[in-house]
C-alpha cells in the first residue's frame, strides 16, 4: 500500500513538472516571439522608414496651400519629379515638393547654376551637371551633401538609396564613384582612361554595378560598351560592345538585369553581359521611358515632319515589341513609373499600361512643358502653372 501511494506521488509531482515545464516553454516562446515583433517592427521602421512616411502624411494635411494649380509664373521650370507620393518641382533657383492635393510641403534654394534632378522612392537627388556639388535629401532632411574635386557629368540613385556619380578626372576621360545607401563613404571607384560613362546604374540584390560608357573605334564608329563590375571586390564581371550605337539609358530591373537604350538598338543584358533580347530602329529616339525596377521600356519616336504623329513602341521583359501605337500630334515629353506611362503629344496626354493599351486620354487647357506621372494622378507643369489633369 505504501508503494502504492508513493508510485501515485511520484506520478503527481512528474505530472506538475511536465505542467510547469509547459508553462515554462510557452513563457520562453511568447518571449521570443514578442522580441521577433519587436525586432521586425524596429526593422520595418529603419529599413522602410515608415516613421518618415507617416510624418510626410502628417506634413500633407497640416501644410497651408490653395492646392492645385499652383501658380508657376515668373519662374524657369526645369523638371519635374515624384518623391513617393509627393510631386517635386526644380526651377533655376528653388525646388518645391508638393503633396498630390496641392499642399506645399518643402521649398529651399539650391544654389547651383545647372540643377538636376533624380528622384527614388522618398529620396532624391539634386547635382550641379558641369558643377561639382549634389545633395541627397528627403522631405524633411538633407542626407548627404559632397562636393567633388572635378566636374559632375550626371548621377543617379537606386530604389534602395544607392548613388552612382559621375565625373570628369585629371588623368582619365572619367571616374564612376559609387556609395550606398548610408553615404559613409565610397564602396566602388572605376577610372576610365579612353572612355566617356555616360550613365550608371547598381542592384542591390547582386552587388553589381553596370555602366554605359561612349568611344570611338579607329574608323570613328560609335561604340557604346556595357561594363558590368562587383562592388564588393571591385572586379569587372563582364563587358559587351554595341558599334554603331549612342547609349541614351542605362537601368536595372527587378530581376537584376540591365536594360540599355541606345540610338540604334535597345538591349536586355545579364550580369554576365549575355544579351537576353534586344530591337532595333533607324529612327532616333525622341523621348525614352526606361525605369528602374521595372521590366519593360517605352521608345517614343517623333514623326510629325512627315506623319503628323509620334509612335510610341512598347517594349516587354526581354525587350520584344508588344506593341507600337501611333499618337496624333507632336511629340512634346514622357514619364512614367512602375504601372503606368504617359505621354504628352500637342494638347493631349494618354496614359497607358504596361501592355500599350491606352488606358485614358487628357485634353488640357494650356500646352505643357513637362508632366509628371504621380501614383494615381498626373501633373503638367504650363508657361506659368502646375496643373492637376487627371483625377
Amino acid at each position: 500500500m505504501a508503494k502504492k501511494e508513493q508510485n501515485e506521488f511520484e506520478a503527481a509531482r512528474r505530472k506538475r513538472r511536465k505542467k510547469f515545464a509547459a508553462q515554462r516553454t510557452r513563457k520562453v516562446i511568447g518571449i521570443l516571439l514578442a522580441a521577433g515583433l519587436l525586432l521586425g517592427a524596429i526593422y520595418l521602421f529603419i529599413t522602410e522608414d515608415i516613421g518618415g512616411i507617416i510624418g510626410d502624411r502628417i506634413a500633407s494635411s497640416a501644410a497651408g496651400s490653395e492646392g492645385f494649380p499652383v501658380d508657376m509664373s515668373g519662374m524657369t521650370v526645369k523638371d519635374t519629379f515624384s518623391v513617393g507620393e509627393h510631386i517635386g518641382v526644380m526651377t533655376d533657383a528653388v525646388y518645391f515638393l508638393f503633396a498630390e492635393n496641392g499642399k506645399q510641403l518643402l521649398s529651399a534654394q539650391h544654389g547651383f547654376a545647372n540643377p538636376v534632378v533624380e528622384s527614388a522612392g522618398r529620396r532624391f537627388l539634386i547635382y550641379d551637371q558641369g558643377g561639382n556639388k549634389l545633395m541627397v535629401r528627403m522631405r524633411d532632411k538633407i542626407l548627404f551633401e559632397k562636393e567633388f574635386e572635378y566636374k559632375i557629368i550626371s548621377a543617379d540613385i537606386a530604389e534602395d538609396g544607392t548613388l552612382s556619380v559621375i565625373t570628369s578626372a585629371q588623368r582619365y576621360a572619367s571616374r564612376l564613384h559609387v556609395f550606398d545607401s548610408s553615404y559613409e563613404e565610397e564602396i566602388f571607384t572605376w577610372s576610365a582612361s579612353d572612355e566617356y560613362i555616360i550613365c550608371a546604374d547598381t542592384d542591390s540584390e547582386s552587388k553589381t554595378v553596370a555602366a554605359a560608357a561612349l568611344s570611338a573605334n579607329a574608323s570613328g564608329e560609335m561604340v557604346t560598351t556595357v561594363h558590368v563590375f562587383t562592388t564588393e571586390a571591385a572586379v569587372e564581371l563582364a563587358k559587351k560592345e554595341f558599334k554603331g550605337a549612342s547609349v541614351l539609358s542605362l537601368e536595372y530591373d527587378d530581376d537584376g538585369d540591365i536594360k540599355l537604350i541606345c540610338d540604334t538598338i535597345a538591349a536586355v543584358l545579364d550580369k554576365d553581359a549575355n544579351i537576353l533580347g534586344s530591337v532595333m530602329y533607324k529612327s532616333t529616339p525622341a523621348g525614352v521611358i526606361n525605369v528602374c525596377g521595372k521590366a519593360g521600356a517605352v521608345i517614343i519616336f517623333d514623326r510629325f515632319t512627315e506623319a503628323r504623329a509620334a509612335d510610341a513602341m512598347f517594349l516587354g521583359e526581354n525587350f520584344e515589341e508588344i506593341k507600337t501605337v501611333s499618337i496624333s500630334g507632336k511629340y512634346i515629353c514622357s514619364d512614367g513609373n512602375l504601372s503606368r506611362s504617359a505621354v504628352y503629344c500637342s494638347g493631349t496626354a494618354y496614359i497607358f499600361n504596361s501592355n500599350g493599351e491606352c488606358t485614358a486620354k487628357f485634353e488640357s487647357e494650356q500646352d505643357a512643358v513637362l508632366i509628371s506621372l504621380g501614383k494615381e494622378k498626373l501633373f503638367a507643369v504650363t508657361r506659368d502653372q502646375l496643373c492637376e489633369i487627371e483625377s
